[in-house]
């Protein structure tokens, strides 16, 4: 009976899988399908003459209009201005043939008179596009070929334009006629995109339900269907579109041309790329629409590389990258050893950051408690994850060190640690320090492990002036500090510039007056914690404490340095922007400015930071506002949610306690504060709303946020639905794909 079960599993699993990818296969046929109804074979002209005031007929043996190529350029066709006399035509044919000097035809168009208008542009496409080896001159000869009533004229310019001269009945006509270059051509390429992207969504679709039908352990799934989406969105991001992927790329560059030996940078600081690579360093973001996935895909077939020599100075700074760029430097540095192009490069090191964050996402998985599990696979699945992964962002890296650590740290709450499990402790502890800079607070999570559960060979150790200290707490204390310590070191340049009117000496006397403090502060919590009344004593001690710090720092700071004259607070940018950018002396100074920006900022962005947690935004939300249907970002925040239900035959011992989950909530709160006081760091203090402040800052603190869902038993479920909602996120990640090339590949920009 079990076999049959089992088998019976097995086979429903499989149909259920390949009904999955029939359809997902079908709804990425359609989306081509639609794309080349609205935005197929629309040409894109260049003006070549825009100067006509004479209209000339088009003589029996045609007229010739000169047409100068440079070398590389391309002609799909051209656009001519039709003058019928104020006729209709109904029949005829007019043929617009491409010849060099010699009179051979290299391209053919036709026009059917129907289609001509009176004092209209009428456009005239060639079966291929041709494209001048060298610089040269063509001709476009224009003749009818069937007999027709009456003239039928073109406009022209007065006198030759430039190069552009007309020849009638082979005589110079001293006159350019009213032309227009087809410079580019949508043709087939929305279908065909979207075809080549239909395999890898089947594939997704079909590993997916099948991994969910046999319930495969999750840490697969995450692998599998993290594999299959990331690379996908790999294709579907235009290069240089991601989150300030022109930024990394320049890191990641400088980083690959470290590791292999070469000096990334001329003595101005810019850095130093191949010959190749040069045209595609700059200090914005790519273009998208179906055009630039139409370069990019033509390029990557017929662009060619180069050797590995660093020639030509580049747009980008040198000076950008850190131990986070690692995985796409590596990409890069094997494809420039290999010669390849530009796109091949960047597809590659895109690749190497999405297999690494894999990796770190299947080991949180892995280390998760078996409560967490489900849910940790539903993050790592979400839209934004993957994009960030399938780009060139460092936060890919960020976010999997961040899951693995807070995985770690749950896991070690309720059973004793091993070597093993103490050291990747205090690895990942210091990884998360300096990694960036608003996580921090969340090396905080170590103090969740009770310090039983660390302890070694020996449970207590001398330290220093005969204390004597156990070792499980002192290997949290060897987290904190070796995190606080890289975080400085990796910080203290920002950390200056945001203090920059304010006395930093003074700072730094507070700050280590601060840390000694806390240290006091643990010793006496030590003294007293096993004493309920002075436990109590010392609690409301404490809270006055803290209160008295703050008011008494805030006041401290916002009479630390001078604040700007009247003069100095108008002065502007060009663009009409502040050169002043809200400091910590200047929050301080003006807390209530400070405060209304803020509240105006969580309606107008409130929003958009929910979808930049989930990915629901795509690209460069600064750039470019990619957003696909709300209804995909209702569907991940109920996934969510589900996951993050408890089970109601779950023991009644949440994973979290309750001082547990307000120091948890502290962390969130922490992290959001550090987030929000960075974002001020780089707005105009002339601005009304936050600038820069993006969702995907909080994506490494939702574990934590649903944790406290799930440590609250008002609703419960009657069974574990992390699976399901595993399956649910991966759908809604793969219709944010399936609408989002949409959306990318129909993008017009705002006129």
């Amino acid at each position: 009976m079990k076999q049959k079960l089992t088998l019976r599993r097995v086979l429903a699993s499989a149909v259920a899988a390949l009904a999955a990818a029939a359809a997902v296969w079908l709804l990425c046929r359609w989306v081509g399908y639609d794309l080349q109804l609205r935005i197929g074979n629309e040409p894109v002209y260049e003006i070549a003459n825009d100067d006509y005031t004479q209209i000339i007929d088009v003589p029996e043996d045609g007229l010739w209009q000169a047409v100068p190529l440079e070398a590389g350029q391309t002609l799909y066709g051209c656009r001519l201005r039709f003058s019928t006399h104020g006729e209709l035509y109904r029949a005829g044919m007019v043929m617009v043939d491409l010849c060099d000097a010699d009179g051979t035809i290299l391209r053919e168009a036709a026009g059917n008179y129907a289609n001509i208008f009176d004092d209209n542009f009428t456009g005239f496409a060639f079966g291929t596009a041709y494209t001048a080896a060298q610089e040269e001159t063509l001709y476009l000869h224009i003749y009818n070929v069937v007999e027709w009533e009456g003239p039928l004229g073109l406009w022209a310019s007065t006198g030759t334009v430039g190069a552009l001269s007309l020849t009638a009945d082979g005589v110079d006509a001293d006159a350019t006629l009213a032309l227009q270059y087809m410079t580019d051509d949508t043709g087939s390429w929305p279908s065909d995109l979207a075809n080549g992207l239909a395999p890898l969504l089947a594939f997704a679709a079909f590993a997916a339900v099948l991994l969910f039908g046999l319930r495969a352990p999750l840490p697969l799934t995450v692998a599998v269907v993290g594999l299959a989406c990331g690379l996908l969105f790999v294709r579907v991001t235009p290069a240089l579109v991601a989150p300030d992927e022109y930024t990394h790329l320049a890191a990641a560059y400088e980083l690959a041309s470290r590791l292999g030996g070469e000096t990334p940078a001329d003595e101005n600081g810019c850095l130093l790329v191949r010959e190749s690579d040069a045209p595609h360093f700059g200090t914005r973001s790519g273009e998208i629409g179906i055009l630039a996935y139409k370069a990019e895909a033509l390029a990557r077939q017929n662009e060619a590389g180069g050797p590995d020599a660093l020639t030509a100075v580049s747009e980008a700074k040198a000076g950008q990258g850190s131990g986070n760029y690692l995985p796409q430097a590596l990409g890069i540095r094997l494809a420039r050893n290999a010669g390849a192009n530009f796109y091949t490069m960047l597809r590659q090191a895109r690749t190497f950051n999405l297999i690494f964050y894999l990796l770190l996402a299947v080991l949180a998985v892995v280390l998760a408690p078996a409560a967490v599990r489900g849910l940790l696979a539903c993050i790592a699945l979400l839209p934004m994850p993957l994009q960030l992964a399938g780009s060139l962002s460092p936060d890919a890296s960020v976010l999997g060190m961040v899951f693995c650590y807070t995985a770690l740290c749950l896991r070690l709450r309720t059973k004793k640690a091993v070597w093993w499990e103490k050291i990747l402790l205090i690895a990942l502890g210091g990884a998360v320090g300096p990694a960036k800079a608003i996580y921090l607070p969340v090396v905080l999570l170590c103090f969740i492990i009770p310090a039983d559960n660390l302890v070694g060979p020996t449970e207590f150790v001398r330290g220093s002036f005969g204390a004597r200290v156990r070792s499980g707490q002192l290997i949290r204390e060897t987290v904190l500090v070796l995190a606080g310590c890289l975080w400085l070191s990796a910080n203290l340049g920002e950390l200056a510039y945001a203090a920059r009117d304010t006395n930093q000496m003074l700072l730094a006397v507070g700050a280590v007056g601060v840390i000694l403090l806390l240290a006091l502060t643990r010793r006496l919590y030590e003294k007293v914690q096993n004493d309920a009344k002075k436990l109590r004593l010392f609690k409301g001690a404490l809270a006055c404490a803290v209160v008295l710090a703050a008011v008494c720092g805030v006041l401290a700071l916002s009479r630390m340095g001078g604040g700007l004259a009247p003069d100095q607070l108008l002065m502007t940018n060009p663009n009409g922007d502040s050169i002043w950018t809200f400091s910590l002396g200047y929050i301080c100074r003006n807390l209530p400015a400070t405060a209304k920006l803020l509240l105006r900022t969580i309606p107008a962005q409130g929003a958009l930071w929910l979808q930049g947690i989930l990915g629901t935004t795509l690209g460069e939300p600064i750039v470019y506002r990619i957003d696909v249907s709300w209804l995909l970002g209702v569907g991940l925040v109920l996934a969510l949610l589900a996951a993050a239900l408890p089970v109601q035959d779950e023991p009644d011992e949440p994973l979290l306690g309750r001082r547990t989950g307000f120091g948890v909530l502290g962390i969130i709160l922490c992290v959001a504060a550090a987030s929000l006081v960075v974002a001020l760091n780089w707005t105009p203090i002339n601005y009304e709303t936050l600038f820069g402040m993006q969702g995907r800052y909080w994506l490494p603190v939702l574990p934590l946020a649903l944790l406290l869902v799930k440590g609250n038993r008002s609703v419960c479920a009657r069974r574990d639905l992390s699976r399901g909602a595993a399956l649910a996120v991966t759908a809604c990640t793969l219709l944010t794909l399936l609408q989002g090339y949409s959306l990318y590949a129909s993008w017009q920009p705002v006129s």
